[in-house]
């Protein structure tokens, strides 16, 4: 920096003012100069200091690097979207891959059409082990009561959601509305991709004193709904998939009576990337698609009917 003013000004007086240093300073620069190159770099005459062909033929090179470091503490440039390439690889559990995951592909490809996204299913303590390792970039789900709370790792809540009951539409349990005894006593489907057999339900019956029967056990949702459309199993999914999937199969939903079963979906990413363009974007659209998911009205197989509901907190 000493270097180019005192190109430009041609004086230390000028050189001192602009860089904002004493006249001392200047010159203990352009000693340490003169060492490095082994060349007076400047010499005076009556007119000012005089660049030598030295320190002519070096301006260009020196100046080139100052504008590379100025550059670095700019603001980055906007990335064009219509033209980013970005690899999105995003993990989630079977729920979050057949709601929010849709309508968060439906976005991107209007926003940045040229971005890959792959996605994984995968939750709980494998799926942040996956994104401390890099393996994926970003993760979407229920992270309550595993190691979340890490400095390395941000998470940005998206919507909240809770359980419903679905079953086929002239199941006689959605016939009219039921109490808590008789759903627990209802025959149960459950849906657990990682061997778990129980959810935030069955913690809300446990509370009650209560416990369900569960007869069926299927890896995912899409399974789930196909089972129940066949035959006289209940089932406790998330609203959206009951709003989203469940006329499709041929299934109504109804409230559970109970206020238990409700949690918040989060994404989770990595600190590291909080500054990156990918990640912004992504996280943007998953709140963007988490708020048109709520903004969903009941699917024509809801049963709609309000009941009361016992509160248990879940």
């Amino acid at each position: 920096m000493v270097f180019l003013a005192l190109m430009r000004r041609r004086k230390g007086t000028l050189a001192a003012r602009d860089l904002g240093l004493t006249q001392p300073a200047i010159s203990h620069a352009l000693k340490r100069l003169r060492e490095v190159y082994g060349d007076p770099l400047f010499l005076r005459q009556s007119h000012g200091l005089e660049p030598t062909h030295m320190a002519r033929e070096l301006e260009p090179k020196i100046r080139d690097v100052v504008d590379r470091l100025a550059q670095t503490l700019s603001p980055p440039a906007q990335p064009d979207l219509s033209e980013a390439t970005w690899e999105l690889r995003l993990g989630a559990f079977d729920f979050e891959l057949a709601t929010i995951l849709p309508e968060l592909i439906s976005r991107l490809r209007r926003r940045a059409p040229n971005v890959a996204i792959e996605s994984f299913q995968i939750a709980h303590e494998p799926a942040l082990e996956a994104l401390l390792d890099g393996r994926i970039d970003i993760l979407v789900g229920y992270f309550e009561g595993t190691k979340i709370e890490r400095a390395s790792l941000i998470r940005t809540p998206l919507y909240s959601e809770r359980y419903v009951a679905i079953a086929r539409k002239d199941h006689a349990l959605l016939s009219e509305p039921f109490d808590l005894e008789t759903f627990a006593e209802a025959e149960h489907l459950l849906v657990s991709a990682t061997g778990f057999r129980k959810n935030l339900v069955d913690h809300a019956l446990q509370l009650a004193g209560l416990s369900r029967s569960v007869k069926t056990v299927v890896p995912s949702l899409f399974s789930a709904l196909s089972v129940l459309s066949q035959t006289d199993l209940i089932a406790s999914v998330p609203e959206r998939v009951a709003v989203q999937h469940g006329a499709r199969f041929g299934l109504s939903y109804r409230e559970l009576p109970i206020e238990g079963g409700r949690f918040d979906l989060h994404a989770v990413t990595r600190a590291r990337d909080a500054n990156s363009a990918m990640h912004q974007l992504t996280l943007h659209e998953l709140k963007e698609a988490g708020r048109a998911l709520m903004a969903s009205g009941p699917a024509s197989g809801a049963v709609t009917d309000r009941q009361d509901r016992e509160r248990i907190p879940g």
